[in-house]
């Protein structure tokens, strides 16, 4: 009877377990490089929806209204406090106050567009908000506290699998630790050195390994031909030979300066899925352009 009796509670130990794993949690999350970091943390448990697709451009995004309607069915939509976002959010609260929200940039120290700090909190006004830069997974740190901010959402939804996140979130701060010491052995020799960019993306990178960015495009707007010149003069003093490009922009701005230092337009993509590779990518890019 004893027997019979632990073969029962064993078959319902592994009925229960393989049940609390059988269905797969859908989340929703605005950009390609969250989904790189959910499937990290979520493994087999989640499955990623992304709002903005490759090739699509956050700064004018506009979800479709299937969009809206899937993003209302799903377990949960995790943020980064984007515009659109609060935009769309807005909209959603309204219609549906059961959809769990997570901003999963919660407790990163922000950089304005300026370069100027501000810590993530509620003080800041809606305006202030709007002029910080959004780019916050270019930083390896970031990184790490926004998958112990998933990993958390996630067992509070999914307590019966707490234990298989945390072994993901583990997992995946060793790579991501591994990875910061790579790039800063990799950056170390070009501390203080500036480079140019069209749209100021990568301040979060520049400002984890003591760099700067020199953007091109002011206030996301176009430089004016003054502007345009004094920019060509601080490339020339800098002795700058490459300008960095996204594809989500035009880049003739870029090219003109690059052909007056007689220099070249590289492409660095900030919403690339693969953040690990591409994180990688721009340093070797941007430790060769010092060279």
């Amino acid at each position: 009877m004893k027997k019979f009796c632990y073969f029962c509670a064993l078959f319902l130990t592994i009925f229960a377990a393989g049940f609390a794993s059988a269905a797969p949690i859908d989340i929703y999350v605005s950009i390609l490089p969250q989904k790189w970091l959910l499937e990290k943390v979520g493994g087999d448990l989640v499955i990623p929806h992304v709002l903005v697709n490759k090739g699509q451009d956050p700064h004018t995004f506009e979800p479709t209204p299937r969009q809206v309607v899937s993003i209302s069915a799903a377990k949960a939509y995790f943020t980064m406090n984007m515009q659109f976002e609060n935009i769309m959010l807005n909209k959603l609260i309204h219609n549906n106050n059961v959809l769990k929200t997570v901003d999963i940039t919660n407790g990163i120290e922000r950089i304005a567009m300026n370069g100027e700090h501000h810590h993530d909190d509620a003080e800041h006004d809606h305006h202030d908000d709007m002029l910080l830069d959004p780019h916050v997974w270019l930083s390896v740190s970031n990184l790490k506290i926004m998958a112990s901010n998933m990993a958390a959402a996630l067992i509070t939804m999914d307590k019966a699998n707490a234990g298989r996140y945390k072994e993901n979130l583990a997992t995946a701060d060793s790579l991501l630790t591994n990875l910061q010491k790579e790039l800063s052995e990799q950056l170390a020799p070009f501390k203080g050195e500036r480079f140019f960019v069209f749209h100021p993306s990568f301040g979060y990178f520049a400002h984890e390994f003591g760099l700067e960015q020199e953007a091109v495009e002011i206030e996301g707007k176009t430089p004016s031909p003054r502007q345009l010149s004094n920019l060509i003069q601080m490339a020339k003093e800098d002795n700058v030979k490459v300008i960095f490009t996204q594809p989500q922009f035009d880049k003739r701005s870029a090219q003109a300066i690059a052909s007056a230092i007689g220099g070249s337009v590289v492409p660095l993509d900030p919403l690339a899925e693969d953040v690990e590779n591409n994180l990688r990518l721009m340093a070797a890019n941007l430790a060769s352009s010092f060279n």
